[in-house]
């Protein structure tokens, strides 16, 4: 499974506005070395790091569902997408076809 955004502040993130600002580095008491270590995801995020809010950042794995499945909004609004709420990209889209 692969991360493709997170979930925290009651919004959805890219990977890269997620690591701008929740990103982690662990620096060994012994070494001059700096480096992530088993606390953290993939893409440098803690497991455990909450947002302003004390909410745990969750991911969203690329086996995750996004998009509305109600027949009456996909007739209006067959293309769906997964943006970004700091950098507005759109992260996924979905397409219904009937």
């Amino acid at each position: 499974m692969t991360i493709t955004a997170y979930t925290y502040e009651a919004d959805t993130h890219c990977i890269a506005c997620t690591r701008k600002r929740f990103f982690y580095l662990y620096q060994s008491p012994n070494t001059s070395i700096i480096t992530t270590n088993s606390e953290v995801d993939i893409n440098g995020i803690r497991y455990a790091q909450e947002d302003n809010e004390g909410n745990r950042i969750y991911p969203i794995f690329s086996t995750d569902d996004f998009w509305e499945y109600d027949p009456g909004f996909l007739v209006d609004n067959p293309t769906q997408y997964l943006t970004c709420g700091d950098c507005l990209e759109v992260i996924e889209e979905y397409t219904h076809i009937s």
